[in-house]
């Protein structure tokens, strides 16, 4: 004997073709309108810039290790482009793409670091005297060379970059070589510094 299960039935509607298309209309409007404002917030522009030069000068760092010889960065404010280096400071090719390692503020594309601008360096060695490149030895510690290619170890080592009226301070420690970014504020006074940003969000690294 076969017993007859009922069958639920669905009073409910359900949407339309159009309704569906109204709504991803109205999310792509939307999203047209909010991504762009994301997008042009000086704040983030910065802190990615600032992570790619920290990551540069990780990766020169273990590249003098690994080739257990010098390797630097040459930073050039008037050119608004820094370059990574062998121990002859020729300029070497890009791992990923095999061209110049080179690196651009303030290009149109975003692999120039577009709306930055490198604002200045300062690599002191222990003479006192402000260079333009720095380095690293085989054993990772900072370094900071001339033009005829005498290095110093580093004993002070900023950069600076902007994006529109926001600006941050990159500071590399000598001996240790760990990197901290700290916001500079726009209006400076003796009891404020700068104030630095929460670890969560910029955070910090170390060569070591």
């Amino acid at each position: 004997m076969h017993t007859k299960i009922p069958r639920a039935h669905w009073t409910g509607s359900a949407f339309t073709l159009v309704e569906i298309l109204v709504v991803v209309i109205i999310l792509g409007i939307a999203g047209a309108i909010i991504v762009p404002s994301i997008g042009s917030r000086d704040d983030l522009k910065a802190a990615a810039a600032a992570r790619v030069i920290m990551a540069d000068l990780i990766f020169t760092q273990n590249l003098a290790i690994t080739n257990q010889g010098n390797r630097f960065v040459a930073f050039d404010t008037v050119g608004q482009k820094y370059s990574v280096t062998d121990s002859a400071q020729v300029v070497i090719q890009h791992p990923v793409n095999h061209v110049n390692y080179v690196q651009k503020f303030g290009g149109k594309s975003q692999a120039d670091l577009p709306d930055l601008k490198l604002v200045s360096t300062n690599f002191v060695g222990i003479s006192g005297v402000v260079q333009k490149t720095i380095g690293f030895d085989e054993l990772g510690t900072p370094l900071t060379c001339n033009a005829a290619g005498v290095t110093e170890t580093l004993t002070t080592g900023t950069m600076t970059i902007q994006a529109g009226k926001y600006t941050l301070k990159v500071d590399i420690e000598p001996y240790t070589g760990q990197i901290s970014v700290n916001r500079v504020p726009k209006v400076a006074s003796s009891s404020q510094a700068r104030t630095p940003f929460r670890g969560d969000w910029l955070g910090s690294s170390c060569f070591d």
